[in-house]
Formats: structure tokens, C-alpha cells, sequence
């Protein structure tokens, strides 16, 4: 992951709930206090030296930083580590990011509303791939489910792409976290639904 933390920490500065400023044309994006929390499942490369370095950075900009790693050589799997950033964090919401992922400037606030508005909620985002075309009929299928979709083809794939997902930190507990085996983001989501939650993706531009 070390090759794309720098990236990624970039957009989350650029997030705008962020900032107190707005432009004349949009109202100010509410305020709200960031958490980075980042595990390091036994990574082999820099990943863990960059989490350090950027520490400080994401600190003096008004972002709370803790990150942890496992120790070990042979990480435990994605819903293990997810599991594990979830538990030393303490955040009310919870807002999951991939490392090769990029936040657009305006996610977490318009996520945070959507999110606010749907107790209880899953709610997910659309997204645009680089380079621009690839899996062309994958992103158009993600990107373009109505809301009833969104449950109608959950058997086929997951729906809300995982490095979309927000939900408020009582969903995720009422789910009891990640199954830590393959599937982890599919099975959380059909459990979801099973137990009467909700699908919901933000409108307009990917996020």
C-alpha cells in the first residue's frame, strides 16, 4: 500500500468538512472532527514508516490519527484488518477507504447528510475507475442501480462497492463487524439487509 498512501492522504486534506469556507454558491459543508484510523496487517513494504511520517501532517491539519499493525509477516485478511481499524477507532460514523482509493473533495460531506438523513442506513457512493474505461459495464452496473436495484441484485455481487461504504458506527456494531473469512463486504451486506437495513447510494457525480 506504501506506493498510494500519499495520494490518498492528500484527498483526505481536501476533504471539505474540513474546511469552514464555502463557495458563494454552495452553503458552508458542516463542521466535524476527523479520525484517521489505519491498520497495518503485516505489510512488507514502507506502509507502516508512512503512516508514522504522515501522522504529524493529518494531526496539525485537524485530523485525530491512531493506527495500529498486526506484527506479523502474513496478514489475517481484509475484514480482520477492518475489524481491527474499526475497534481503535471512536468515531460516531464511520466512513471505510481502500489505500488505492481516492476521496473526492466533498464525500464525507455529502455521505455525512445522506447517511444523517437514513438512520441505520448502508449507504454508498459512485465511483469512476483510472484509467477512465476500464471495466466499462462494471462501473456503469454499479453506477446506475435505482434504489430497488440496489437489493435486487444483491445476490449477484455487492451493490454498494465496498470502498464506498459510510454507515453510522451502531450499524456496524448491530452487524457485529466484519466475518473474517473471503466475501467479508458481500456477507455484511446481505446480513444487513436481512436484519431490515436499508441500501442507499449518493446521487450525482462519483465520490
Amino acid at each position: 500500500g506504501d506506493m498510494w498512501i500519499d495520494e490518498c492522504l492528500e484527498a483526505l486534506l481536501c476533504q471539505t468538512v474540513l474546511h469552514a469556507e464555502a463557495s458563494s454558491a454552495d452553503p458552508a459543508p458542516p463542521a466535524c472532527r476527523l479520525e484517521l484510523s489505519a491498520y497495518d496487517d503485516g505489510s512488507s513494504d514502507g506502509s507502516w514508516d508512512s503512516l508514522q511520517r504522515w501522522k504529524p501532517r493529518l494531526e496539525a491539519a485537524g485530523v485525530a490519527v491512531v493506527i495500529g499493525r498486526s506484527g506479523g509477516s502474513q496478514g489475517g485478511g481484509c475484514g480482520f484488518a477492518k475489524n481491527r481499524a474499526v475497534a481503535q477507532s471512536s468515531g460516531t460514523w464511520l466512513c471505510f477507504q481502500d489505500v488505492d482509493d481516492l476521496s473526492r473533495p466533498k464525500r464525507i460531506e455529502a455521505q455525512l447528510l445522506a447517511a444523517a438523513a437514513r438512520p441505520g442506513a448502508l449507504v454508498g457512493a459512485r465511483v469512476s475507475r483510472e484509467p477512465e474505461g476500464s471495466t466499462a459495464r462494471y462501473v456503469a452496473w454499479a453506477n446506475e442501480m435505482s434504489e430497488e436495484e440496489l437489493l435486487l441484485h444483491r445476490f449477484r455481487e455487492c451493490t454498494l462497492l465496498m470502498p464506498t461504504w459510510f454507515m453510522a458506527r451502531g450499524t456496524f456494531v448491530r452487524g457485529g463487524g466484519f466475518r473474517e473469512e473471503k466475501c467479508e463486504d458481500l456477507l455484511f451486506l446481505h446480513a444487513h439487509v436481512a436484519r431490515g437495513g436499508s441500501l442507499h447510494r449518493v446521487g450525482g457525480s462519483p465520490l
